[in-house]
């Protein structure tokens, strides 16, 4: 199911659920008034559900989760905001508890994931509807910390990564401060446009877009091994690497502490050979490494083949045989996309940061990534090669080989590569000009971000503006290289 998404929405969702709200869903369910009043006890009471095997399980996992968020598709948007008095002052008094409950809420599922997956009954459904639920669960925290940056309930400092405070870093209770330690896997989402296609590849989509690994030098000192486009494999010191600023980064840690410092140190060893960029994200082999593909090595030669990371791959059937991913790189049925890190129940969930400031560009991205892919699963749209592009491409390229432009793509980059990501951009770049302008009209208007629902409703209006310019035989913004069979 397509993220559909607003402020209140997650709340709303604790609550439906601490009521067993779980009946097909229907439009006079949905418009049911929620009092906020109702919010903790619902958290509360959900917590407790999660932990009771009678009420969720392996089997009732997916049902648990998916009749909620069916449910949500129906509440009409006014509902799922603080709009009088009352209930701002409440949402003031309780931003805090609410982000950290729904944190929480968080934890128990990765926790029930791990007790799933050790009974040996953890089943794809479950998995799925997990991944679907801590996605829920994230915006919510998301949307609530903006919220309370807007009405200046708190405020924002820059800091290194996960070395903020509360609520812009979220921690496991059981730890007193974050240190990071040799064999860490870090979940990242980065800022840039590829990042957000990267994010939603796979049938199972995700909000992370990267990964790194903590590893260690022969001094003990620690590095951060990760594969980037740019450059590919490249050691950063980790104290270097923590000044960058990230949309999100979550923490993850293999609780074998010999073999996490054995991966460390093999993989900072292999780290400085400098391996080239994997852009067909073919992780059988190590010749070259896309981001995922380090943490997979680093894991496998430690354990000498009985660690074998992920456990649950993601698949790329939704574009069907379509051109795409093709046209990127991407030829296998399945892959390890970056978020899978996210459901592998041998590794422990621990902490998570926000860089505030990122979170509004990266759920345009998002948005925009969500419906360019919606379109041409559902739309038939794709793509026509302009008569700029070959030129485009292949002067970049050459601008690569004489060493302008690399910091942006490598020389070994694939032509083909370089054309779709340059075609994307094309669609992405009018989409996001439209979106930041009603986004920032609906934000003055009403005080609150719209829902990702909203935003989508909106690059779908300019899809069919442009469209009919198209086909009126005017000049289009991208429908002359990006389009479908019709406008509707």
């Amino acid at each position: 199911m397509f993220l559909r998404l607003n402020f209140w929405f997650g709340i709303v969702l604790i609550f439906c659920l601490s009521q067993k709200v779980l009946a097909a869903p229907t439009p006079d369910k949905a418009n049911e008034k929620t009092t906020f009043s109702m919010v903790i006890s619902g958290i509360d009471q959900v917590l407790k559900d999660l932990g009771n095997d009678n009420v969720f399980n392996s089997q009732t996992c997916p049902t648990y989760i998916n009749k909620i968020t069916d449910w949500l598709f129906y509440l009409p948007a006014d509902q799922l905001v603080p709009h009088n008095p009352q209930e701002i002052a409440f949402l003031k008094s309780n931003g805090d508890s609410i982000i950290q409950k729904i944190f929480l809420l968080r934890l128990k599922l990765h926790e029930r994931l791990k007790d799933f997956d050790k009974a040996n009954n953890l089943t794809d459904a479950c998995v799925l509807k997990i991944r679907e639920g801590l996605q829920y669960a994230r915006f919510t925290n998301e949307y609530i910390i903006e919220w309370m940056v807007h009405n200046k309930v708190i405020t924002f400092e820059e800091t290194p990564i996960l070395a903020g405070s509360f609520p812009f870093v979220l921690k496991d209770p059981s730890l007193d401060k974050i240190e990071l330690t040799p064999g860490d896997v870090l979940l990242i989402r980065g800022k840039s446009f590829v990042s957000a296609m990267i994010a939603r590849i796979g049938d199972e989509e995700g909000n992370f877009s990267h990964l790194a690994i903590v590893g260690q030098d022969d001094k003990g000192e620690l590095q951060i091994v990760e594969s980037l486009i740019q450059e590919g494999v490249v050691v950063t010191p980790l104290d270097k690497w923590r000044k960058a600023q990230d949309s999100r980064v979550a923490l993850f840690r293999l609780p074998d502490k010999i073999l996490a410092k054995k991966a460390a140190r093999l993989v900072y060893q292999w780290g400085l050979t400098h391996a080239e960029y994997d852009f067909a994200m073919d992780d059988s082999h190590y010749d070259r490494a896309f981001c995922s593909e380090v943490v997979r090595y680093a894991f496998d030669k430690a354990s000498d083949g009985k660690l074998i990371v992920p456990k649950y791959r993601s698949h790329v059937s939704k574009f069907k045989d379509g051109p795409y991913p093709k046209s990127l790189g991407v030829t296998q049925a399945t892959l390890f996309a970056p978020y899978d890190i996210e459901v592998d129940p041998r590794f422990q969930y621990l902490a998570e940061g926000t860089f505030y400031p990122l979170l509004r560009q990266v759920r345009i991205q998002d948005s925009i990534l969500q419906c360019i892919y919606e379109w041409m699963i559902k739309k038939d749209y794709t793509f026509y090669e302009p008569w700029w592009l070959g030129t485009e491409a292949t002067l970049g390229k050459g601008l690569r080989f004489l060493g302008f432009m690399k910091d942006q793509m490598p020389t070994y980059m694939p032509k083909e590569t370089i054309k779709t990501i340059l075609l994307f951009e094309g669609v992405s770049d009018s989409l996001e000009k439209n979106l930041f302008e009603k986004e920032k009209a609906f934000y003055q208007k009403r005080g609150y971000p719209p829902s990702f629902q909203d935003m989508m409703l909106a690059n779908e209006q300019k899809r069919k503006e442009d469209c009919a310019l198209y086909e009126k035989g005017k000049k289009s913004e991208f429908h002359s290289f990006f389009r479908g069979k019709g406008c509707n």
